[in-house]
């Protein structure tokens, strides 16, 4: 996975995953948190992709990101009267799965921007919570 950056839509992977969630909206979102659910140790793409999921319904839910792309803000307004709060709960599911156990976790942990990226996701918890 390359990352540039801490945000959840700032790697290789979840800019990969936008192309699905254009094309295929809720259910790529739907997709996005039941790979999630599985597995013991979440891997690539499905932790980072389970982050920007987890963005779009909160943006979607009137809760983005302060800074959320153009792009990713407009394909959450389109899906704003689907979202439901089963989709936050689950988002908030996988967002502290991901920070607990999950590959993009051990990769910031050796990252001297450790931090700023469990900031962030503590942030998109915090916002699925609200």
């Amino acid at each position: 996975m390359g990352a540039w950056g801490t945000g959840a839509f700032d790697n290789d992977d979840a800019s990969d995953w936008v192309y699905d969630l254009e094309k295929r909206g809720l259910a790529a979102v739907d997709d996005a948190l039941s790979a999630a659910e599985k597995g013991d140790v979440l891997e690539p793409p499905a932790d980072v992709n389970a982050l920007a999921a987890g963005e779009v319904i909160a943006a979607a839910l009137g809760r983005p990101a302060v800074g959320l792309r153009e792009d990713i803000l407009s394909l959450a307004r389109v899906l704003r009267g689907d979202v439901t709060p089963e989709h936050a709960a689950r988002a908030r599911d996988a967002a502290e799965r991901v920070r607990a156990d999950s590959e993009v976790a051990r990769l910031w942990r050796e990252s001297t921007d450790d931090a700023t990226w469990r900031a962030m996701v503590d942030d998109l918890i915090g916002r699925l919570a609200a």
